[in-house]
């Protein structure tokens, strides 16, 4: 099955809620982009406590844009009952196999690696067939509004179709994420080529309806699955 998961990219926990409880009813899971200036330029709200607080059944992953993220993940395991899914940078100034395997073995959640643009499947092959989910970046980390198959914000559109079908060649059951500009468009080439999950930000919540556009997506993605 492919699933469409809405990504909160946020400043404030007014902005999570109500973007939360824009689409709550509507999917499984929501990601949460976590950004502490330490890795990319850039940071978000992503309080634990308070998420914890809100008192929702939709599922969280963690995109976890941060040199360091085992705190952070550790907070969301001690708050959020919901919380399923961490997801590391493979650019972080860490090893990526100690991070993953601490996550995954000691921690007992399941574990996924996210990759730049133009950073290759090489340099998580150590860890590729022990992770759960790899997170493909199809634009530069920690900013809404980009197009996917911009160079200048990542790679072409082949480059990043490519990078999906090399690491489905590579694991047929591994889980593949794709995360950044997409569009509806989008949907059946990524998953022909062998997309599990796709990160959407800005095409259901720069919208009038978000509940209405992730629907919308949701009615094209089982439609290319059948």
């Amino acid at each position: 099955m492919l699933e469409i998961v809405p990504a909160l990219l946020v400043e404030s926990d007014k902005e999570f809620e109500q973007k939360l409880r824009a689409v709550e009813n509507h999917c499984r899971l929501v990601q949460v982009d976590v950004l502490d200036g330490s890795l990319f330029p850039n940071t978000t709200w992503f309080d634990a406590l308070r998420v914890g607080a809100l008192k929702t059944q939709v599922e969280f992953e963690l995109h976890l844009m941060a040199e360091n993220p085992l705190p952070i993940v550790e907070a969301w395991m001690k708050h959020v009952p919901t919380f399923k899914r961490a997801i590391v940078h493979a650019e972080m100034h860490r090893p990526t196999g100690a991070v993953t395997g601490f996550i995954k073995d000691n921690l007992g959640l399941e574990v996924g690696v996210a990759l730049n643009p133009e950073s290759p499947l090489e340099e998580i092959e150590c860890v590729l067939h022990h992770i759960d989910q790899l997170t493909i970046m199809s634009v530069r980390p920690g900013h809404e509004c980009q197009t996917f198959g911009d160079e200048k914000n990542g790679e072409s559109a082949d480059a990043i179709l490519n990078k999906i079908k090399t690491a489905r060649a590579h694991r047929k059951d591994l889980i593949i994420e794709v995360d950044g500009g997409i569009t509806s468009e989008l949907i059946e080439p990524l998953a022909r080529e062998g997309a599990n999950r796709l990160c959407v930000n800005s095409a259901i919540f720069n919208t009038d309806d978000p509940a209405a556009a992730l629907k919308k997506m949701q009615e094209i993605a089982l439609r290319v699955k059948k």
